[in-house]
């Protein structure tokens, strides 16, 4: 899983009003203050449903896969951990490849664009429900095509899109952070309940009865209204256009995907020592996005954990996560204002520097954290121990926020936004990677201890990239 969490909650963080990647004027001022807050309770609600079968689906893949679910063999391990590394990989492509239409659509019409999400994500826990009925793999593993296409930062696009409708930048900003902590508090509670009943395909009808439940609350509570649909390109859309040849009407879409997948990168050409950043993002979510995952397969065949286990597992680590975003995003924020209010009269200049440090220095401890619980992981012996260290490796979850805090408070006027579109490509291209490294590394030692070894040592390489990165924009200096 991967996470897209803002950096703080007030005007010291850039980030939050810089991640939101609508790019339409604030025209039609009459609608925008209506109802944005009403679209929070969709946060919760989604984020309920899906990790309704977060951990249940893992389950259900060994219970089509092995003889026995509790105990798989020696050869089922290994086909274990490759199909769900092959089906995990297979979401992120087709994630890449429906993004750019998606936005588009989420643009133009984003009560439309909430609901295709809905009924798109839906049909992942329909298609688990058939595998089991039907006893089969592959239509089980095909609802990983619809959470591709209905990926998790497809609906913090809509609903950021929604937010910024508002012509206070605080409020839209209060309105991100509660959106992301109604998020993690769902991921926190439904894996845990989904897991206390017996029979783990339950789970499925909760997930989809939340769906539904949703799809009700957009009909009744939002209304109908279609976004701006024309703007100016971007500089760096122009200077893209300009590189891909003109040719033929019939070459249109071609240049419209490549246009979508590779403009974003034009920003690392521009300013080649950013890259240090994209490549820290990059090996930092190869790691991160897949992890999880990687987790719960070897919990499952080397702890024979069940759906109710791992749902505690998931729900213990986003709790903690939850927590330290809350000491580090708010709390900590208020306590280095206070200080600054009593320190001398150049405060205020200093501030934006302060809290540049304060990302930098939040992000190595975090890949600090991540490094030394996956070492953990890899000689953990017993269920108490996964659990202490999925408790601390939470800890490494909002790292990506901090690196784009880092790296995007350094950044002035339109770089910002190229900068956050680069950074957002790196961690594409880790999410579509980790499946294939660690997921295929995972199947090839049978679903031993040394994946998590492989893993802590990309993520050490991410945090000496991002060490390097800092130094080059001298945030210390």
């Amino acid at each position: 899983m991967s996470n897209h969490i803002p950096n703080d909650a007030d005007e010291e963080s850039p980030l939050i009003r810089d991640e939101i990647l609508n790019p339409h004027s604030k025209s039609d001022s009459a609608h925008r203050d209506s109802t944005p807050e009403h679209v929070l309770p969709i946060a919760l609600l989604a984020s309920l449903a899906m990790a309704s079968t977060a951990a249940t689906s893992y389950y259900a893949y060994a219970t089509l896969l092995c003889r026995d679910p509790a105990h798989c063999r020696g050869d089922e391990k290994s086909r274990y951990a490759g199909t769900v590394a092959v089906a995990v990989s297979a979401a992120n492509v087709f994630g890449i490849l429906a993004l750019g239409h998606l936005q588009k659509l989420s643009v133009s019409n984003q009560k439309l664009g909430l609901l295709l999400w809905m009924g798109t994500r839906s049909m992942s826990a329909v298609m688990l429900l058939l595998g089991v009925f039907f006893k089969s793999i592959f239509i089980a593993l095909s609802g990983r095509i619809f959470e591709g296409l209905a990926s998790d930062n497809l609906l913090h696009y809509v609903l950021n899109a929604i937010y910024s409708q508002t012509n206070d930048d605080r409020r839209t900003s209060t309105l991100i952070g509660s959106s992301m902590a109604l998020y993690l508090a769902g991921i926190s509670i439904s894996p845990f309940v989904a897991g206390l009943f017996q029979n783990f395909t339950i789970s499925f009808f909760i997930a989809l009865g939340l769906f539904v439940f949703a799809i009700v609350y957009l009909q009744i509570f939002i209304p109908s209204r279609s976004g701006s649909t024309s703007r100016k390109p971007t500089s760096t859309e122009e200077a893209f256009s300009a590189a891909v040849p003109r040719n033929q009407d019939r070459d249109e879409p071609w240049r419209n995907l490549m246009r979508t997948i590779s403009s974003p990168l034009i920003s690392f050409r521009q300013h080649p020592k950013d890259l240090t950043f994209g490549l820290s993002l990059l090996a930092y979510n190869l790691v991160q996005s897949y992890m999880f995952s990687a987790l719960l397969v070897h919990t499952s065949l080397q702890f024979n954990f069940t759906g109710r286990e791992n749902g505690i597992l998931i729900s213990l680590a986003h709790s903690v996560a939850a927590v330290y975003l809350a000491l580090a995003l708010y709390i900590l924020p208020s306590v280095l204002r206070a200080w600054r209010s009593r320190s001398s009269n150049d405060a205020r200049s200093s501030s934006k520097r302060t809290a540049v440090q304060k990302d930098a220095l939040l992000a190595t401890l975090s890949q600090i954290i991540q490094v030394l619980s996956l070492i953990g992981l890899g000689f953990a012996s017993t269920a108490k121990q996964i659990y202490a260290l999925t408790a601390f490796l939470a800890l490494s979850l909002p790292a990506s926020s901090f690196i784009k805090g880092a790296f995007v408070a350094t950044c002035e006027g339109e770089e910002k936004t190229r900068g956050l579109a680069a950074l957002a490509a790196m961690e594409t291209v880790g999410s579509v990677l980790g499946p294939l490294v660690i997921g295929g590394w995972q199947s090839y030692s049978v679903a031993g201890p040394t994946v998590f070894f492989i893993a802590a040592g990309i993520a050490a390489f991410s945090m000496v990239l991002f060490c390097l990165g800092v130094v080059g924009k001298g945030t210390f200096r």
